[in-house]
């Protein structure tokens, strides 16, 4: 039986992850209606007159309201992605600024400029990795994509410009946690009886959440009885992850805690970046964001299943090409085949 009892399970605290996802929905449609209800010679005009002025904000605004009603993830598209792609449509556009670019009618060589500049040390700027650069160029396709869907140009002005590429593979870049680090990180946090941060490193590190995912659970969606998480993942994708004995006795110790029925008391990514980062420094130990965690799972399980389509399920990615950049292949994986031959 829960050990949490039956009020955990109430229709109230059930309904805070809902509540919580609705409200932000809701705002991302009222803010898209603000678009999608002019009249299309309006909508042109206004388009039109924040291309001419490389208004950011209205801009951003325009590219939001395309994002959340004619692309895939729509409605649900992630906080996450939505930040990446504010930040970089700001940066091209103070490019576009800063060089002068006809927005609605760019020459031809203005995006490869931009995205060969990205890797480079200009001007005392840091040269961007290459997924950040790809990144980039992402919310800069979104905003033409929305000036296109506006009508105001037909221009796609990144087409054929090559992307930046990493020749080292992204677990190389950004490898997992080390088990030693994860231990003593863990330690750290029942040293300092903060309940909540072993929690948290657990539901990455064992659970193999995302942090959002993380930081978004409710008690409601804990089964201690069935030992089941109840995860809601990117595109408002459902599914069922276990809960491995030490998380299982971290919860149980965090029982009721957290607040409107999520699991803690800081609901943003940069409130837990903030604690945990300064817990890890404090022992001494690399902090390398959550993801480190996360890749550390991915990692664990590959080694003890050798079966990358059961990992890719149990981390929530719907392309098993995804995972291979969370698991860190020991050099010698064949070693013990290959000693037979």
């Amino acid at each position: 039986m829960d050990t949490r009892g039956e009020s955990q399970h109430s229709p109230e605290a059930n309904s805070t992850y809902a509540l919580t996802l609705d409200l932000r929905r809701g705002h991302l449609l009222d803010q898209a209606s603000n678009w999608t209800s002019l009249h299309e010679a309006e909508l042109r005009r206004r388009a039109t007159e924040a291309a001419r002025d490389k208004d950011a904000e209205v801009l951003w605004d325009l590219t939001v309201a395309y994002l959340t009603t004619l692309t895939q993830a729509g409605i649900r598209i992630s906080p996450h992605t939505l930040r990446s792609y504010r930040t970089g449509v700001r940066q091209f556009l103070a490019h576009a600024e800063e060089r002068a670019w006809n927005l609605l009618r760019p020459r031809r060589n203005d995006a490869a400029f931009w995205v060969s500049s990205l890797t480079v040390n200009r001007d005392g700027t840091r040269p961007k990795a290459a997924a950040t650069a790809r990144s980039r160029v992402a919310a800069a396709n979104a905003l033409y994509a929305a000036l296109r869907w506006a009508q105001v140009t037909t221009a796609h002005p990144f087409e054929d410009v090559p992307q930046p590429r990493d020749r080292t593979d992204a677990i190389t870049r950004r490898p997992p946690h080390r088990e030693t680090v994860v231990h003593r990180t863990l330690a750290a946090a029942e040293r300092e009886q903060r309940t909540d941060l072993r929690v948290l490193i657990l539901l990455t590190a064992h659970a193999g959440l995302r942090i959002e995912e993380a930081l978004t659970l409710t008690w409601a969606q804990v089964d201690t009885a069935s030992h089941r998480l109840t995860v809601h993942g990117k595109g408002g994708k459902r599914r069922i992850v276990g809960i491995s004995g030490t998380l299982l006795e971290a919860l149980r110790a965090h029982a009721g805690q957290g607040k409107n029925g999520r699991l803690f008391s800081f609901a943003h990514r940069s409130g837990a970046a903030y604690h945990l980062r300064r817990l890890m420094e404090q022992e001494g130990l690399p902090w390398a964001g959550f993801h480190a965690f996360r890749k550390y799972n991915g990692t664990l399980l590959y080694r003890r299943t050798r079966d990358f389509v059961r990992v890719a399920h149990h981390l929530g990615h719907a392309n098993v090409n995804t995972t291979r950049a969370y698991v860190d292949v020991p050099a010698d994986d064949l070693a013990a085949e290959l000693a037979d031959l």
